[in-house]
């Protein structure tokens, strides 16, 4: 076995078991940094690119590979099409919560702006800068199922246009088996004044969409009450979350405006949002339209006249 292949279990620690090859995207050219870098990485040269879509393009898929993203600003001049699965994108940057340093924006503007189809991956570390102009709708389309997005920052809106626009999105989730960890959706600099909600969760073809949100946080700028954090299109089949030690923060000049509700469904079907009794909103007048509240489920954090009641999670609709 090469030098080489034996210590592809170095990587390991970013978290997946048996990395079975890695490719570096990077910027600069392999001969303007140490003579010794990529060896040091143990990476053989010919797995250097320069964008990340013809490292994508490079993988066989299915194997766990790894992408490595370098601690640049990497410009993206269509939608970057992740269509592999099980194959991974890792930025080199510690566990920052938000703007990390492995970093991609748009250079002209199309929509979405990246678009994962394929199934099983791991985006970790990453920071996304998403728009440019009023019709950049939606920042990442999400269809593939069980995708795993630990420590991404999903900014966006970046410009004004887009966040006075009613077709923006910041994620949107079609599929099932989605996990964030410790990521954040949105930003707190540019003003939203349209429904424009950080994610929109909607029911994949199979009939069953499930996310999960742990440890993530949702930020946005308001210039009125109608943005919201989630929007849930539940017309057909089910959609669940579960948001698990989340914070909702809705920003205002001086404070004097908040969000009116913090969801938005789509009548018509099953669907439920589990809230756990760690997550908080802040400026947030009411979870939900009065006729959806049957739709979201938060534990009861008071003494209830009923024993059983103080181990059940319910909805307002309910009691």
């Amino acid at each position: 076995m090469s030098y080489f292949n034996a210590r592809k279990n170095t990587y390991g620690d970013i978290g997946i078991p048996g990395v079975s090859d890695v490719y570096q995207v990077t910027t600069t050219s392999a001969s303007a940094g140490p003579r010794d870098f990529w060896d040091r990485w143990f990476k053989p040269r010919s797995n250097v690119y320069r964008t990340v879509k013809l490292a994508e393009a490079a993988l066989t898929g299915g194997i766990n590979e790894v992408v490595f993203l370098s601690p640049e600003s990497h410009s993206l001049a269509e939608t970057l099409t992740w269509d592999k699965s099980m194959s991974h994108l890792v930025g080199q940057y510690p566990l920052s919560r938000m703007a990390q340093r492995s970093r991609m924006g748009m250079s002209t503007t199309f929509t979405p702006m990246i678009s994962v189809t394929g199934q099983g991956n791991l985006f970790k570390n990453l920071y996304t800068m998403h728009g440019t102009v009023a019709g950049d709708y939606v920042g990442w389309a999400i269809t593939g199922n069980r995708n795993i997005f630990e420590n991404v920052h999903f900014a966006g809106p970046m410009i004004a246009a887009q966040g006075g626009h009613a077709s923006y999105e910041g994620v949107t989730v079609t599929a099932t088996d989605t996990y964030f960890k410790n990521c954040v959706f949105g930003t707190a600099t540019i003003g939203r004044d349209e429904t424009s909600p950080n994610v929109t969760l909607t029911v994949p073809s199979t009939g069953y969409g499930y996310t999960v949100f742990e440890d993530c946080i949702f930020q946005v700028f308001l210039t009125d009450g109608d943005p919201v954090f989630v929007s849930v299109a539940n017309t057909s089949g089910v959609t669940w979350a579960d948001f698990i030690n989340c914070k909702f923060i809705a920003i205002s000049s001086n404070m004097a405006t908040a969000m009116t509700y913090a969801f938005k469904f789509s009548s018509g079907s099953t669907c439920g949002m589990s809230i756990d009794h760690n997550c908080e909103f802040i400026n947030v007048s009411h979870l939900a339209a009065t006729a959806n509240m049957k739709y979201i489920w938060t534990p009861t954090v008071f003494a209830a006249t009923a024993d059983e009641l103080n181990a059940l999670s319910i909805n307002s609709a309910t009691y």
